[in-house]
C-alpha cells in the first residue's frame, strides 16, 4: 500500500473544496460558530470538523476513505486489521474485554491494570482473578509467565489474560513467554499497549512484541504525533470474532467521531510509516543523554537492572529515584514546575519524565539544570508507597458497581466491600476496585496518598468511598 498517501486529508479536502452550505451538525458550521474568544486558534482546524456526510465515511462502518487509512494502519504496524479510537486506548481496552469476555467468564489481569481494563469488567460481568506484579524493593515492574502460569493453574478457564506492557514506567514483560503460555491454557492473550506505539522503532528501544497478542491497544497521542485522545486498536490473527469486536467498539465510541482526531491518526500512521526509524533513534539520543546528566545527580530506574529480573526497560520513560536521594518526588516535580519544567508524574519517592516524539536535546539542557537545582533540597523524610496493596476481592466489580452502597471515610470503611474504583491520577492504576474489601493497608495507602498531595479519583469531596452495603 502507498503509506505516502492521506486518504483522510484527501477526501476531507474534496468536500471542503466544493463550498457547501452547512446544514448539519456540528452546530459551528465549519467554524462561523466558534465562540469568540477562540476564532484564531479553531477557524482553521473548524473546517475540518465535520460529520458522516456521503463521501465521508463512518467509522463505524467504513468502506472508504476510514476503511482506507485503518488499512495502511494495519500494514504499518503488522496488524491483520486495525480499528481508529476516538475516545481514546480507554475505549479500546473496554472493547478487547467486551468482544472476548461475558458475564461469569475468568480473567487474569495483573494489579497494573489501568482503571479501563476494570470497568470493562463492570461491563462485560467477567470476574478478574488477580495476578501479582513483581516488584523491586517495592518498586512495580510488570508480570511474570511465572505468576501466569500459576493464575492458570489455579482458575484453568480462565477466558483471557490482560496484560500492560510496557507499563507505565516503561517496564516490558516477556510477551513471547506469556503468549506460549496462554496459547497452551487456549486463551486470548489482551494486550494494553497504550504506552508502547513507538516500540520497535529503534533498535534502542525494547523489541514490539504485541503482534503476539489477538487484540492490542496503543495509544498514538501519548507518545507518538496524534492529538489526544488520539489511539488504535489492532487486531491480529483470526480467532477475534470481527463482528462482535465492531459491535464492541460501537457501544464504548461516541456516535459522533471527531474527524480532526481521525485526520492526526491517519497523518501519524504516515509519519511513523515513512520516518518512525529516524525519529526515534534521535529521541533515544536525547534519552540517553538526558539521563547520563540526570544520573549524576540522582539515581534512575535502570535498564540494566530490569533485564536482570527478566524484564525489558524502555530509555524514553525516565524514573527518577528521588526518594533514595532524600528528596520527595512531590516537592521535586513542584521545584521543577517553578523553573520550567513538568514531569508526567510525581510520587513520594519518585518522579517519572517521559519523553516522545516531540522532545527536543536543547529542552533536556534546561531540565537537566532545574535538576541541578533540586540538590539543596535533600534529607527529606520519604516514605515510598508506590506498591499498590494487595486485592482482597469478595464479590465481582459487576455486582459491587450495581448494588446498593453508602459513604464512609476509608478508617471507616476497614472491612467494607467497596463499591467503587479509587484510582491515583496518573497513572490511573486502582488502589481499591469495586468488589473488594478495604484493608488497613488500602487506609493507609491512602491516607499517605492524601498527604502528599496525590490526586485521587473516586472519592467524593469529603474524602469518602462508596461501600456495599
Amino acid at each position: 500500500m502507498d503509506q505516502t498517501s492521506l486518504p483522510i486529508l484527501s477526501q476531507l479536502h474534496k468536500h471542503i473544496g466544493k463550498g457547501n452550505v452547512r446544514l448539519h451538525v456540528p452546530g459551528h458550521a465549519g467554524g462561523g460558530g466558534i465562540p469568540a474568544d477562540l476564532p484564531l486558534l479553531f477557524n482553521e482546524l473548524a473546517k475540518y470538523d465535520l460529520t458522516e456526510l456521503p463521501g465521508l465515511d463512518d467509522l463505524h462502518k467504513p468502506c472508504g476513505m476510514i476503511r482506507d487509512a485503518q488499512d495502511l494502519a494495519a500494514v504499518a504496524f503488522g496488524a491483520n486489521q486495525s480499528y481508529f479510537l476516538v475516545n481514546g486506548a480507554s475505549a479500546g481496552v473496554m472493547a478487547m474485554i467486551l468482544a472476548t469476555c461475558g458475564p461469569g467468564d475468568n480473567v487474569l489481569v495483573p494489579r497494573n491494570a489501568h482503571s479501563s481494563v476494570y470497568h470493562g469488567l463492570v461491563y462485560s460481568g467477567a470476574i478478574p482473578r488477580y495476578i501479582p506484579v513483581a516488584c523491586d524493593k517495592g518498586f512495580p515492574l510488570n508480570v511474570t509467565v511465572e505468576e501466569i502460569e500459576a493464575g492458570f493453574h489455579s482458575c484453568p478457564d480462565a477466558k483471557a489474560v490482560v496484560v500492560t506492557s510496557p507499563s507505565y514506567y516503561g517496564v516490558c514483560a516477556d510477551i513471547k513467554k506469556i503468549e506460549a503460555a496462554v496459547r497452551r491454557h487456549n486463551a486470548y492473550l489482551l494486550l494494553d499497549e497504550a504506552h508502547g506505539a513507538h516500540l520497535g522503532f529503534s533498535p534502542v528501544l525494547p523489541s514490539s512484541s504485541g503482534r503476539m497478542a489477538d487484540l492490542r491497544v496503543q495509544s498514538w497521542h501519548k507518545t507518538l504525533g496524534a492529538l489526544t485522545p488520539g489511539a488504535v486498536l489492532h487486531r491480529q490473527g483470526s480467532r477475534i470474532d470481527p463482528f462482535r469486536l465492531r459491535a464492541a467498539l460501537q457501544s464504548v465510541q461516541t456516535s459522533s467521531p471527531s474527524y480532526p482526531l481521525l485526520l492526526s491518526l491517519d497523518a501519524t500512521r504516515k509519519q511513523m510509516a515513512l520516518q518512525g526509524k529516524e525519529i526515534w533513534t534521535g529521541v533515544c539520543n536525547t534519552a540517553e543523554t538526558l539521563r547520563d546528566a540526570l544520573r549524576t545527580h540522582f539515581p534512575l530506574l535502570e535498564r540494566n537492572l530490569v533485564c536482570k529480573l527478566g524484564f525489558d526497560l524502555d530509555l524514553t520513560r525516565v524514573t527518577v529515584l528521588t526518594g533514595q536521594a532524600g528528596v520527595s518526588g512531590v516537592t521535586a516535580a513542584r521545584l521543577l514546575r517553578e523553573s520550567g519544567v513538568e514531569t508526567e508524574l510525581a510520587c513520594s519517592g519518585h518522579i517519572l519524565a517521559v519523553l516522545g516524539i516531540g522532545s527536543r536535546a536543547l529542552q533536556m539542557e534546561k531540565t537537566v539544570a532545574a535538576f541541578q537545582r533540586l540538590t539543596g533540597y535533600r534529607g527529606e523524610p520519604i516514605v515510598e508507597f508506590s506498591a499498590v496493596p494487595d486485592p482482597d476481592p469478595v464479590i465481582s466489580p459487576r455486582q459491587a458497581w450495581f448494588g446498593a452502597a453508602r459513604f464512609a471515610h476509608p478508617r471507616e470503611a476497614v472491612g467494607g466491600i467497596s463499591a467503587s474504583f479509587v484510582v491515583p491520577y496518573p497513572p490511573g492504576i486502582p488502589v481499591l476496585a469495586a468488589g473488594e474489601r478495604v484493608s488497613e493497608q488500602v487506609a493507609d495507602y491512602l491516607a499517605a496518598a492524601g498527604n502528599a498531595g496525590i490526586e485521587l479519583r473516586g472519592l467524593d469531596r469529603q474524602g469518602r468511598l462508596r461501600i456495599c452495603l
